[in-house]
């Protein structure tokens, strides 16, 4: 007895042994294809699917899902270049969220959230670079904005410095004063400098797009949300003589005073108003926060408090205007914005935080390591060499270790290749430019690393990228071995349609349409107008026409217990008590064999069937398919 306990003991040690090696599920000549992948496309596909199946229903489906794969990549289908790219372009897609740190972007959200709960009010001095400036020009506007700077912390008046210095146009137009704002409405440098620099504060030297700035945050004040309203408007010339605006002034005053005495605020729009664009709609401009017009007519229409309100005349750059409350909002929950922030986030520096993030970690996982040495060498070279003709061609020649990670290593060479790629100033490069350069293209190599490793250290992805891989090839396949024949071979398709001619049979019916009638006055209305020709229910009257049911063929005996009645004699007792009078509009077709031309769709996807089971047989027989019925079971 304990030597039987024994073997049987052993005996399932072995089987699972055995089991835990051998995780292959199906073998094609010599490919082999796993348990796991089995399982994930099953599961994936059946939890779709609105008529789950058994994995033995799934299994044939899957040996003959891969059977077509292996006949495409026999016939090349794999390499030709136009799935080469539809692929690379599915795997770029894929690969997107796994190159993002999920949690710097959810971080970002918030952060972004928060900031739209508030309003800054801020003005700021602006020292200008070109589009594409060059060291000198950087080290220049530099210089001068640290100067500018300097004089602040002596205590240099701030609005004064803007007038002598600043170059935005916001300067002269309004001592620099760039009003309320909040969140998306500046470029991102410029916004975190606002929001992380204290009420009454200046903030350090920001650099963005336009150059760099120094700011001074005059409020912080919780978001007012979003406002809407109409104006009345006298418009005058920007800069206009102190003459025309006094003109304007008078006018509006006027139109304020018909308004005080109860005249309609609509009919003043209409009558009056310069602005032409929302004259047609009464004077009604879109929904704006507080940042988003110009500071003047912002504080006017947030200062009113009820909806109808009316505030007295205000003057803008623009003109004068009446503005009147029609409606106003709360900033929204985060839940019910989130999809918004995240476009807006796509749209600024922000989207690069998950990046960042990520980079961050894979320097990290791959023990990303610069050598002093040789980044010492590089960056000295870059400096004092990039002004000459030729310096990328020599760096290249010049072979040195700058930087290693697991699986690689970064030479001069490899940036030297990065560098040729873009167009250099010739000023050469600076020392924070080369340290941009550099960065940036580490950022790039360690993407590179992990966008090449994923199918290695992510099965989803393996299984994923797997699935568009088929899935195109037997897209292409199918078209020609399937489709396409089924469509264009006009001979095998009559033929089909001969051999299989019982299996279009169309049962006796009635076609046309049926009208079911409320009452028996309408009934007997319609019944008149059929008599006449075809009843038009479009050019009934409403009243009629709310009194109807009507239904379209073809039906079938069993369709409508009221329409078997009249056609089939059938006894019944169901009627629709709702509409209990029927008028049918047709006639009886009776039963025959449908002629091609009428179901061409239907016989060609039959067709297809046909073909298709055709060549899966076919395949079949090519490659021998072996399942691995133990590991199945």
């Amino acid at each position: 007895m304990n030597r039987l306990v024994n073997i049987i003991l052993l005996s399932a040690l072995f089987t699972q042994a055995a089991f835990a090696q051998d995780n292959t599920l199906l073998t094609i000549g010599d490919k082999q294809f796993s348990v796991d992948e089995f399982n994930y496309i099953y599961e994936k596909n059946n939890t779709l699917s609105q008529e789950p199946i058994s994995k033995k229903e799934y299994i044939d489906l899957f040996v003959n899902y891969k059977l077509k794969v292996e006949e495409a990549i026999a016939q090349g289908y794999d390499t030709v270049p136009s799935f080469q790219k539809e692929l690379q372009y599915y795997r770029d897609e894929l690969a997107k969220p796994y190159l993002s740190d999920k949690k710097a972007i959810e971080g970002v959200v918030e952060e972004a959230y928060e900031r739209m709960c508030y309003e800054v009010d801020a003005s700021h001095i602006l020292i200008k670079l070109p589009p594409s400036p060059t060291p000198e020009d950087t080290l220049k506007a530099y210089n001068k904005i640290m100067d500018v700077k300097q004089q602040l912390g002596k205590g240099a008046d701030f609005e004064e410095m803007v007038l002598r210095y600043s170059e935005g146009p916001s300067a002269k137009q309004s001592n620099g004063h760039l009003g309320y704002f909040t969140a998306f409405m500046m470029v991102y440098p410029f916004e975190e400098a606002a929001f992380n620099t204290p009420v009454g504060g200046v903030s350090e030297i920001v650099r963005t797009a336009f150059g760099y700035h120094l700011i001074k945050v005059h409020d912080k004040r919780k978001n007012k949300g979003e406002i809407q309203v109409a104006h009345i408007m006298k418009a005058f010339p920007y800069k206009a003589s102190e003459a025309i605006q006094t003109q304007a002034k008078i006018a509006i005053d006027s139109i304020y005073r018909k308004l005080q005495n109860g005249e309609s605020f609509n009919a003043l729009v209409a009558e009056y108003s310069d602005d032409k664009q929302t004259v047609p709609n009464n004077g009604k401009l879109p929904w704006f926060t507080t940042g988003r017009m110009v500071p003047e007519f912002s504080e006017a229409a947030f200062a009113l408090t009820e909806n109808g309100q009316i505030a007295p005349p205000v003057k803008t750059q623009f003109g004068w205007h009446i503005i009147k409350r029609l409606d106003s909002r709360p900033v929204k929950p985060l839940e019910e914005c989130r999809d918004d922030i995240m476009q807006k986030i796509k749209q600024d520096e922000r989207s690069l935080a998950g990046q960042k993030a990520t980079v961050a970690r894979l320097k990290n996982e791959y023990q990303f390591t610069i050598d002093a040495k040789g980044y010492k060498q590089l960056k000295a070279f870059v400096i004092n060499k990039s002004k000459t003709e030729g310096w990328v061609d020599a760096l290249e020649a010049n072979d040195w270790l700058v930087a290693s990670y697991a699986g690689g290593q970064i030479s001069s060479a490899d940036f030297a290749k990065e560098m040729a790629a873009h167009r250099m100033s010739e000023q050469g490069v600076s020392g924070e430019l080369f340290t941009n350069l550099w960065n940036s293209y580490t950022d790039k190599v360690m993407i590179a690393v992990e966008k090449n490793n994923l199918e290695k250290k992510y099965p989803e992805f393996k299984y994923l990228m797997g699935e568009y891989h088929d899935g195109l090839l037997i897209f292409e396949i199918s078209q020609s071995e399937v489709w396409n024949k089924a469509s264009n071979d006009s001979v095998g398709l009559a033929a089909f349609y001969e051999a299989h001619k019982d299996s279009y049979v169309q049962e006796e019916h009635f076609d046309g349409r049926i009208i079911y009638c409320k009452t028996k006055a309408g009934y007997k209305q319609l019944k008149k107008l059929a008599k006449k020709g075809e009843v038009q229910i479009d050019s009934l009257a409403p009243s009629l026409r709310e009194e109807l049911l009507v239904k379209q063929g073809p039906f079938y005996k069993g369709d409508e217990a009221q329409l078997d009645k009249q056609m089939w004699k059938v006894k019944t007792s169901v009627i629709n008590t709702d509409y209990p009078y029927l008028l049918s509009d047709g006639h009886l077709v009776s039963k025959r064999i449908q002629p091609m031309e009428e179901i061409r769709g239907r016989v060609i996807s039959d067709y297809q069937e046909q073909l298709e089971q055709q060549w899966i047989e076919s395949l079949q027989q090519k490659y021998n398919p072996k399942v691995n019925t133990f590991v199945f079971d």
